[in-house]
């Protein structure tokens, strides 16, 4: 028995002892995978932050938003023009002149047309059926795939479709109004994304599904609790995000058909969608909102090379996207389903944010405030004491100043990145982006940079008059990004808001609250760059004002 006994423990103690060796050595082999290409920048002679194993340059788990990390990082090479990071394993070229991003995001784009690589898109999206929609929207597909998307879905947002969604955003500022109504009545301070995340989640579904969300009545409301949770990250699904980037893991989880990305939510929207969209076949009805618009642009036969309309500035000539199609588009309900639920959730939390900020900032700038109502009660005035049409609200120039400062300022979406199709020489340089390299720059590094503005740290609309407007680098602006690759939803974001504005302040004035957090700090906690503890202020009605 003894000896038995002897046999056992030590066939035990071998066993593990073989555990242990595996292990070591898988993690051997996933250092190496890592850090092989830690030595590149250094190699040719590019300046670099420092990486570390296994995340890179910047730590996702570290509690600090990466969003901040990377300013800091371009803050300190600001004097560059590029300078070298790493991306878990992968070498990034950061982008610190807004002339290189002309050629990256404009004039060359036909090297730099994915956001990120396909092979890393698979990688990222591995899992089930709910996590392969996210891979079929249009900031995750690539190459010809995008192209096609892009193409279908552009004429939806011209500003012809535009002036037919205004009345679904006009029905909704209503509810808005009564919501700051009684704000103000309580006369205490809120949380202004509570409020305007309604706002903004009920004129995203009326417009695109024709459907209340019932933001402001339901406090239940299904549609709330999961469009303010898709951008929320614990660490927990960070750390899940980086294992798919371990060799075998994307093919474990496809293998597995795990749904890892907020499978409750997304299958809450994608039944949402398409039973819209079968009920529309069904019946016929049409209420001209996003999912017919989408529905058209599929069916149609013709040849399409973006935009018919005219081109008004240089951003909307360097959005244009010359894609040749001939036949119908090869797109399917999922293709309409990934669109407009990313349509739906990005909007939600990139356009609630953006009012807050603004309204944060008239709260604490009230000579701003004052001078922007003045141009509303105008505009209101004539147009007889309603809501001004379409035509009237683009016309209005401070109120289109307000907004992108407060974008300059606070932009929603931070860090971006390119990822090259095809060898590329940086101009003026003998940097050579090889295929499938990446590139990447941080829109708040541009929008503090004194090269560009005149007052950087300062909320200054005036950064965005027509003189101010002339005399800077148009690719210093990069809220919405530029090029083909810009964000393809920015003429309704920009409606939106300004018609939230108009509404509000015609009839409340912003005063400054006293539980926002500042300086602010950039939730870690949060894919968008929000704050931490929200922002607060208080409202109070205008004498001028009708509710």
């Amino acid at each position: 028995r003894q000896c038995v006994l002897t046999y056992n423990q030590d066939n035990t103690l071998e066993m593990w002892l073989e555990i242990f060796l595996v292990f070591i050595t898988l993690f051997v082999l996933l250092y190496r995978h890592v850090t092989k290409s830690f030595g590149k920048w250094k190699s040719l002679g590019i300046p670099y932050t420092k990486p570390s194993f296994p995340m890179g340059t910047y730590n996702f788990l570290s509690g600090r938003h990466v969003d901040e990390m990377s300013a800091e990082d371009h803050k300190k090479y600001l004097d560059q023009g590029y300078f070298g990071t790493f991306l878990l394993g992968k070498p990034v070229l950061a982008i610190n002149d807004a002339n290189f991003l002309k050629h990256i995001e404009v004039k060359d784009f036909d090297h730099f047309v994915d956001r990120t690589g396909e092979a890393a898109n698979k990688k990222m999206f591995a899992g089930g059926d709910t996590d392969k929609i996210w891979a079929k929207q249009l900031s995750g597909i690539s190459g010809d795939g995008w192209k096609e998307v892009r193409s279908a879905f552009t004429p939806i947002f011209t500003s012809g479709k535009m002036k037919g969604m205004l009345k679904f955003i006009k029905h909704i500022a209503g509810d808005l109004n009564k919501e700051m109504e009684e704000k103000a009545k309580q006369g205490e301070e809120f949380e202004l994304k509570d409020v305007y995340g309604k706002f903004s989640l009920d004129a995203l579904a009326s417009s695109a599904f024709g459907v209340n969300a019932e933001s402001f009545t339901n406090k239940d409301s299904m549609f709330v609790r999961y469009a303010a949770s898709v951008f929320k990250q614990s660490k927990l699904e960070i750390a899940i995000t980086v294992a798919k980037f371990i060799p075998g893991v994307p093919q474990l989880l496809d293998t597995l058909k795990v749904n890892t990305f907020k499978p409750a939510e997304t299958k809450f929207f994608r039944d949402i969608i398409l039973q819209t969209i079968k009920i529309r076949k069904q019946t016929k009805e049409r209420k001209n909102d996003l999912v017919d618009l989408m529905l058209d642009c599929i069916k149609e036969d013709n040849v399409v090379n973006d935009e018919d309309e005219e081109e008004s500035d240089q951003y909307e000539k360097d959005m244009k996207l010359n894609h040749t199609r001939k036949g119908k588009h090869n797109l399917d309900e999922i293709s309409i389903v990934a669109t407009a639920m990313v349509l739906l959730v990005a909007g939600y939390d990139t356009t609630g944010m953006t009012l807050s900020f603004l309204s944060y900032e008239m709260s604490k700038n009230p000579e701003v405030q004052k001078k922007l109502q003045e141009e509303i009660d105008q505009a209101y005035e004539e147009a007889g004491g309603e809501l001004p049409d379409y035509n009237a609200i683009q016309s209005l120039p401070y109120l289109d100043m307000v907004i992108h400062e407060t974008l300059r300022i606070h932009s929603p979406v931070g860090w971006n990145s390119r990822n090259a199709t095809k060898d590329y020489v940086l101009p003026g340089t003998d940097i050579v982006i090889k295929k499938d390299d990446m590139v990447s720059w941080n829109p708040k590094s541009l929008h503090f940079d004194p090269k560009y503005w005149t007052n950087p740290t300062e909320f200054y609309p005036e950064h965005f008059s027509k003189e101010e407007k002339t005399n800077r680098n148009p690719y210093a602006f990069q809220a919405f990004g530029q090029g083909p690759r810009a964000c393809i939803g920015m003429r309704f974001a920009l409606l939106e808001a300004k018609v939230a504005v108009l509404s509000v302040l015609r009839n409340f004035s912003f005063k400054e609250g006293t539980k926002t957090q500042e300086p602010l700090v950039l939730d870690a906690d949060n894919q968008l760059a929000w704050v931490k503890g929200g922002l607060w202020a208080r409202v109070e009605p205008r004498e001028e004002g009708v509710y």
